[in-house]
């Protein structure tokens, strides 16, 4: 079986290589914070993602402005929002970061496959307040540089890190490294296997950690928000499930209100 995250990053190198990072145009936009956006909630915090297509789903919606999507994702009450930027396997891209920034509020993450800093530099210029960085891409040597000097360079942008896993043992290095907040991935990136299982297992076999844990992935219902939310988890990343519905405010209102 092939290795997807493997695929998947060596794509990003690609895109790096190829100057698809290196956007000389930057918005003024204020930053804003995903942590106390998450921490300030008054319902469950969902953040919902911005996607028209994946590897695993294929084509999900047809396209449309995705400043449409974005007020109605928030006129559901998400209290952010986040923005896949590959184009090639999820067909996102940094022009959809831009817009979608010119136009919100809200904390925006940009969410890709980050191997280079210079990703990190375009998250920044297009007005993201949040990247996502994946654990098991450096413990596998599949990035530029360390987790700690990717981290770093983030902060450096003005940028929360939020650093995702896919199992215990990859949680227990993520606290080492102390991110601004917790991803527990539910699809394994290299098989794109997807399993609610996940967030529970990590969850109960680590200890607890004073950042906020955000669930991602495979989650549809409200019965699944209670049960990660019973597991530990404190806010709830959904893409495909909302991007799928023929009425995006309302899925996303009935996820906050779960």
């Amino acid at each position: 079986m092939p290795d997807r995250l493997a695929e998947l990053s060596e794509l990003a190198r690609e895109r790096v290589g190829a100057g698809y990072y290196d956007t000389v145009s930057a918005i003024s936009r204020r930053r804003k914070s995903l942590i106390r956006a998450v921490r300030a909630s008054g319902k469950t915090p969902i953040i919902a993602e911005i996607k028209y297509a994946s590897p695993s789903s294929g084509k999900i919606r047809d396209y449309e402005p995705a400043v449409r999507i974005a007020k109605e994702m928030l006129a559901g009450g998400a209290c952010g929002l986040s923005i896949i930027t590959d184009p090639v396997s999820f067909k996102g891209g940094l022009n959809i970061l831009s817009e979608v920034a010119r136009s919100v509020i809200v904390p925006l993450i940009m969410k890709d496959i980050i191997v280079s800093p210079r990703q990190l530099r375009a998250a920044a210029r297009l007005g993201a307040d949040t990247v996502v960085l994946i654990s098991e891409l450096f413990s596998a040597g599949l990035t530029d540089v360390d987790i700690t000097t990717m981290m770093q360079e983030a902060r450096g942008l003005g940028l929360e890190v939020l650093v995702e896993a896919n199992t215990p043992s990859e949680f227990e290095k993520v606290r080492t490294i102390q991110p601004d907040l917790y991803g527990i991935n539910n699809r394994n990136l290299s098989s794109f296997q997807v399993d609610l299982d996940t967030t529970e297992r990590v969850l109960a076999e680590t200890k607890p950690v004073s950042a906020p844990v955000v669930s991602e992935s495979g989650i549809e219902t409200v019965a699944d928000i209670k049960r990660l939310k019973t597991a530990g988890a404190q806010a709830f990343l959904v893409g495909t499930c909302i991007m799928k519905s023929s009425n995006l405010e309302q899925k996303v209102r009935e996820l906050v209100n779960s």
